[in-house]
């Protein structure tokens, strides 16, 4: 059977596989001639398909040559599925004593539709693997989104009486734009709180890593805060703002001590009926410390946290998908009433986040050239596969396999680092996006008069970053951390119309560069353990 999309076929499968050797071969070369029908980048096929084969071949030494596959590939709604069904006793073929990245690296990959997902029912084994749809390019929908709510607005405010547009705004989309910051208010708490919290486990639950890939977290989390701060410093001059009152005094030491202080909640429900962020980064941080201190007897907990992560990630898909609709509608609101007027000094932040991006990217690269001898024009030029897959698809998870494959065969980085360096430099390590972000929130307080004392500014250097790092790498997820930003330092929720476009304008370059900045330190990160190949690393490919 064959289904036709976009002018050419797709070969679907529906089949009975025995678990033999060689038909697991086969198996193999039909999983890869199917994700390449799909157009999978080629490196994330060998990713998949390798997980695939594997979990198969487990199956297969678990129940015998004798055990019968049912294997079935297909495209549902535009969007390709491959799900295998073994029957038998319950038997989860992604769990090995052998795999050291554990359940919250196969989560994030999961979520990021790169890895598969088990489930058992009614006496069945199930691994699924829902791959991205093949009609959607989720940064192209939020581009087109902005567009198209931007034209109505303009038709609508050039064509339709006043009285009509007042009755649209009241009776449609004002009540529209309410039960969408309902959403927005109701999933950022979970989102955030259970994304903290099982990287929390999951760092502290690899062996591998040890007290050098714990530092390097560190390091990852302390980078990414000096690049949200410099940006701020930097933005506070290029945009002429002015902190009342000026004098750094006691009051206002007190007043920094008090925001974390603060951050302690006095019981468990309250951060999340408030949706306090940073009580519920504090909360999650000591929940998931705990599960690790008490690691022998909450195995079956963390377990239930992971599961409950992924839970998460789906939310976060769901406001995903929402959010080009919102960006319409926001847009149309913000036209209509006179509002979206501050969009067009956009120009002023986009142009002093490229400043600042292009001086952070350029100060790396001379590091890393001189630190070990390689001429800044060829690191360039080995990175810029990568670069521009990230900046295609404003995703880094679009560009994760190629890379991984630069990271080994470009820059000579062990495998043994990237395997468990990768998941975490994609969840903690955007410097690119506190930059975006936070210039994108002091422009917005700027523009809208918000009274911005020495607190309020370390404050949202603090909260910008811990939030970028708190929500998971999904694209259009901008508008549950400027949402929850916003909320904490009184910034209008008017503005989150010009976030938005913002952080849609500025997501391809966002992604890109995090992505070149992760590659960079992990070559750092090599070279302290010993696992960089400096003779690859210097070699002209």
């Amino acid at each position: 059977m064959k289904l036709w999309k976009r002018g050419r076929s797709i070969k679907t499968v529906n089949e009975m596989v025995p678990l033999t050797p060689e038909h697991v071969d086969g198996l193999s070369e039909t999983i890869g001639t199917f994700l390449q029908e799909v157009r999978m980048e080629r490196a994330n096929r060998i990713r998949i398909r390798f997980s695939l084969e594997e979990a198969v071949l487990r199956w297969m030494d678990h129940f015998g040559h004798e055990a019968v596959l049912h294997v079935e590939m297909t495209v549902n709604w535009g969007r390709p599925v491959i799900t295998f069904t073994m029957p038998g006793e319950q038997y989860n073929p992604l769990v090995s004593s052998e795999n050291d990245l554990g359940d919250w690296a196969e989560n994030l990959y999961s979520g990021l539709s790169l890895s598969p997902v088990y489930n058992y029912r009614k006496g069945f084994n199930i691994l699924q693997l829902k791959l991205p749809n093949l009609n959607r390019n989720p940064a192209l929908e939020l581009m087109l989104s902005v567009m198209i709510g931007a034209l109505i607005g303009v038709l609508g405010k050039a064509m339709l009486p006043e009285t009509v547009r007042s009755v649209v705004l009241s009776t449609v989309l004002g009540p529209i734009e309410g039960v969408f910051l309902r959403i927005l208010n109701a999933s950022s708490g979970p989102v955030i709180f259970l994304s903290v919290m099982t990287a929390i486990c999951g760092i502290g639950m690899l062996p591998t890593i040890g007290k050098s890939g714990k530092d390097m977290v560190w390091r990852f989390l302390g980078l990414t805060l000096l690049s949200t701060a410099s940006a701020a410093v930097i933005s506070y001059f290029l945009l002429g703002m002015d902190l009342s009152p000026m004098s750094f005094d006691g009051s206002q030491f007190t007043s920094i001590l008090d925001f974390f202080l603060g951050m302690i909640p006095s019981d468990i429900l309250t951060p999340f009926i408030e949706g306090n962020s940073p009580q519920l980064i504090a909360l999650a941080i000591i929940i998931g410390n705990a599960l690790i201190v008490n690691s022998a007897q909450t195995v079956s907990l963390r377990t239930i946290v992971e599961q409950a992560d992924s839970i998460g990630l789906t939310i976060a898909g769901w406001v995903s998908n929402l959010t080009p609709l919102f960006v319409a509608t926001l847009l149309i609101l913000g036209i209509w009433d006179g509002s979206v007027r501050i969009i067009t000094g956009l120009w002023l932040p986009f142009l002093i986040y490229f400043l600042v991006s292009a001086l952070g990217l350029y100060l790396r690269l001379m590091s890393v050239s001189r630190r070990y001898d390689v001429p800044v024009k060829l690191l360039a030029a080995k990175m810029k596969d990568s670069f521009r897959a990230a900046f295609v698809n404003a995703s880094v998870d679009a560009a994760i396999g190629d890379s991984q494959i630069l990271c080994e065969k470009r820059f000579g980085i062990s495998k043994k680092l990237t395997d468990y360096a990768f998941p975490l430099g994609m969840v903690i390590y955007m410097p690119s996006g506190c930059v975006a972000c936070m210039i994108v929130t002091l422009y917005a307080a700027h523009v809208y008069n918000v009274t911005i004392t020495p607190v309020w500014f370390v404050i949202a250097v603090v909260l910008t970053a811990a939030l970028i790092a708190a929500t998971p790498p999904v694209a259009g997820i901008g508008l549950l951390t400027y949402t929850a930003i916003f909320a904490q330092l009184g910034i209008p929720r008017q503005a989150l119309t010009m976030a938005m476009v913002a952080d849609i304008t500025l997501g391809f370059a966002v992604s890109a560069l995090n992505l070149a900045m992760l590659q960079l330190e992990l070559v750092n990160e090599a070279a302290k353990v010993d696992l960089l190949d400096r003779s690859i690393l210097r070699k002209v490919r």
